[in-house]
């Protein structure tokens, strides 16, 4: 049984984990946390005795910062030298089949070796961190998985939704509107009931990683998971609830989001994936906890917004970008690569590589990939660059943008796209109004198509040169 325990030791194995002790859970693991985020090669952090806490009681975070972290958890090749690299082993992936797998209820399994009840029931048996200074209280849930059941026809969601404790037995799960996990809520309110639901940490990565990206409705988050895990998610039936949970979870609580009339919480603010406190502090349902189930010596995976964004999720960004390269070779030629950058902000910034072919090439690109749902969401810029540019480079290209881009002619701006009250730009009036839409804009910094013949050519050196330099000396810029 593959679990969130044998990911640590693989990592150990690779030497990306770094132990912490004595840290404070009041804002000093999310300090820690923010300060080594900022290293692209800073290791998986595990805070153990920690202040007010017995040893064993566990926070991990930083969790894929790495590409070999990332490439560990989603069952790639560990030897990815860029980012697009990383995109295009995931397309391979996919390309070879998605077979999902359901998951198999078992009658136990880890996650049982404790379980509070009634009275018993504390959520402040786990060291929840403070992550971020102005946050409005403790968040238990960042890197966790939301389960529900559609009450028409038993569906089994998985999500990704925060979670803040708020007492004891009591938490509030914040959805922003349209998730699926919402829209299931408010079949159980429309008759007068709570929602069942429970909040599952730990556990196989690759579950995790399907609950936190967009997929159709209806479709089975666990079935995924064990197409990618190769086998069934073991599952157990939760005690109260009745729903299915990760058997090799670390911890998993239990309980019902009770209409927002029977008990609401001011929930928030909280630091979000865009860099900001995302949400003015507001009321939110209260989830009521029925029991906690957790293993000996837990661990409280967690992965809090920080910057760079593209660690918040498992392998999101990646995903994205493998489905809108998928999607334009469908209809468009000469793609070469296609990246959402991290630097500036994931999934704030795609960038293409093509092939130009013909007139309009460029623009085309452009266009087609605004209109798909991998950036529709709150993306405000896409650049097209030429195949010699490495699309996960910022520093290529930027270089693209400031040489092959004349702004008058390259630029253009799409108004009234999809947007979300996380939009740090939005302003006030738009924000009361509900007005949530935003502008993005298109940069081809490409060599024009007319006169690419004629373009100055650039002082790079060529693959070919950097081979044999690589062969000649490269034992000489090796480290020890």
């Amino acid at each position: 049984m593959y679990d969130l325990r044998e990911f640590i030791e693989k990592c150990k194995e690779l030497g990306e984990v770094q132990l912490v002790e004595g840290a404070d859970w009041d804002l000093e693991i999310g300090a820690i946390s923010q300060w080594q985020v900022d290293d692209p090669d800073s290791p998986l952090l595990m805070f153990d005795r920690i202040k007010g806490y017995e040893p064993g009681y566990r926070v991990c975070s930083n969790m894929f910062r790495t590409r070999t972290r990332e490439a560990l958890a989603l069952r790639l090749q560990l030897d990815a030298h860029s980012g697009v690299d990383l995109v295009r082993a995931w397309r391979q992936k996919v390309k070879q089949g998605i077979t999902p797998i359901p998951p198999r209820t078992v009658d136990t399994g880890p996650v049982t070796e404790n379980i509070q009840t009634g009275e018993e029931v504390d959520l402040y048996t786990f060291p929840v961190p403070k992550w971020h200074e102005h946050d409005g209280g403790r968040y238990l849930g960042t890197g966790h998985v939301v389960v529900t059941k559609d009450l028409d026809d038993g569906w089994i969601n998985l999500g990704t939704y925060r979670v803040q404790v708020h007492d004891k037995n009591t938490a509030t799960i914040y959805m922003s509107p349209g998730r699926h996990a919402g829209i299931i809520r408010q079949k159980y309110w429309a008759k007068g009931v709570g929602c069942p639901a429970v909040v599952s940490i730990g556990g196989d990565p690759a579950i995790w990683a399907f609950s936190c990206i967009e997929l159709p409705w209806k479709a089975p988050e666990y079935n995924y998971a064990g197409w990618l895990r190769g086998e069934p998610v073991e599952v157990i039936e939760g005690p109260t609830t009745g729903l299915p949970i990760p058997a090799a979870a670390e911890i998993a609580i239990e309980g019902e989001i009770v209409p927002p009339e029977v008990d609401s919480r001011l929930e928030g603010p909280f630091g979000e994936w865009t860099g900001y406190y995302g949400s003015a502090q507001r009321p939110e349902p209260a989830f009521k906890v029925k029991a906690i189930l957790h293993r000996d010596n837990p661990i409280l995976m967690s992965s809090p917004p920080t910057l760079p964004s593209r660690t918040h999720y498992l392998g999101v960004w990646t995903r994205r970008a493998a489905d809108l390269w998928s999607d334009l070779e469908k209809t468009i030629p000469g793609i070469e690569g296609v990246y959402l950058l991290d630097e500036p902000l994931a999934g704030k910034m795609a960038v293409i590589s093509i092939k130009q072919m013909y007139i309009g090439h460029a623009k085309h690109v452009a266009l087609a990939s605004a209109g798909n749902r991998s950036l529709a969401y709150l993306c405000k810029w896409i650049v097209v660059v030429d195949h010699d540019i490495d699309p996960s480079d910022i520093r290529q290209v930027l270089w693209a943008v400031c040489t092959r881009c004349e702004p008058e002619e390259d630029i253009d701006i799409i108004r009234q796209c999809w947007g979300s009250a996380l939009d740090s730009r939005l302003p006030p009036g738009k924000r009361e109004k509900g007005q949530l839409d935003h502008s993005t804009a298109m940069i081809l910094a490409c060599k024009p198509y007319s006169w690419i013949d004629d373009f100055p050519k650039d002082i790079k050196l060529s693959a070919e040169q950097i081979r044999d330099l690589t062969n000649k000396w490269g034992k000489l810029f090796k480290g020890p």
